[in-house]
């Protein structure tokens, strides 16, 4: 029997072990900082990513997710941020394979599941979900249309880049045996499709997330 170990895999290895000593570092810098100075360098740059992010996340889910759900979703956004962008760096991104996806959403999916049967009780859960039967697709619809959004439009970016270097090498080997024409429209192209489309996938997928957990477990405020 051979095992065949998925390039993205080895990917995702590396992109959480690189995060965790960057965050590792990161915590130590703060905690040797003094806070009556003012911030700079790295911790300038955490302190600025950290407000946003909270800013962001208080904007969509209700304030009684703070402790428990923001940090989740941050570091599940940083994770998918870089991840998306590894590309760039010779890396095969993780988000390109859908076994990868699926299991970030399965979190998500486990999350909704159980913020529903907090705000309902389990009883009406059952039955919002069993009568009619029907109503089981609606449940588990956002696991497949939510790892399946990030996923195809990773790949499928993927694709067109490799068929960009593939058209330019044909155009360029008409005149020179050497691809002169991919490094001139390719850094374009992966501004667009690694760099905006990384970025606003990886909001996208938290976004979908924070704001179905939300709709699950209202605030009654």
């Amino acid at each position: 029997m051979k095992i065949v170990i998925q390039a993205e895999l080895v990917s995702s290895l590396i992109i959480t072990i690189c995060l965790a000593v960057f965050f590792i570092w990161a915590g130590k810098k703060f905690r040797e900082a003094d806070p009556l100075e003012k911030p700079r360098g790295i911790i300038l740059l955490v302190e600025i990513l950290i407000k946003w992010l909270y800013d962001y996340f208080k904007s969509i889910m209700p304030k009684k997710f703070e402790k428990n759900y923001y940090p989740y979703f941050a570091m599940l956004f940083i994770w998918l941020l870089v991840a998306n962008l590894s590309g760039l760096l010779g890396f095969e991104a993780p988000t390109s394979s859908w076994s990868v996806t699926l299991a970030l959403t399965l979190v998500t999916f486990t999350l909704i599941q159980i913020n529903s049967i907090k705000h309902n009780g389990i009883g009406a859960y059952l039955k919002s979900n069993l009568i009619p039967p029907t109503n089981l697709f609606g449940t588990i619809s956002p696991l497949i249309s939510i790892s399946m959004r990030i996923f195809c439009n990773v790949l499928s970016g993927s694709f067109i880049m490799a068929l960009i270097y593939q058209f330019t090498s044909f155009l360029s080997y008409k005149v020179i045996p050497f691809n002169f024409l991919g490094p001139v429209l390719a850094p374009l192209l992966h501004a667009y499709f690694d760099i905006f489309s990384g970025v606003i996938q990886a909001l996208v997928f938290v976004t979908l997330s924070t704001i179905l957990i939300s709709i699950e477990n209202p605030d009654e405020e």
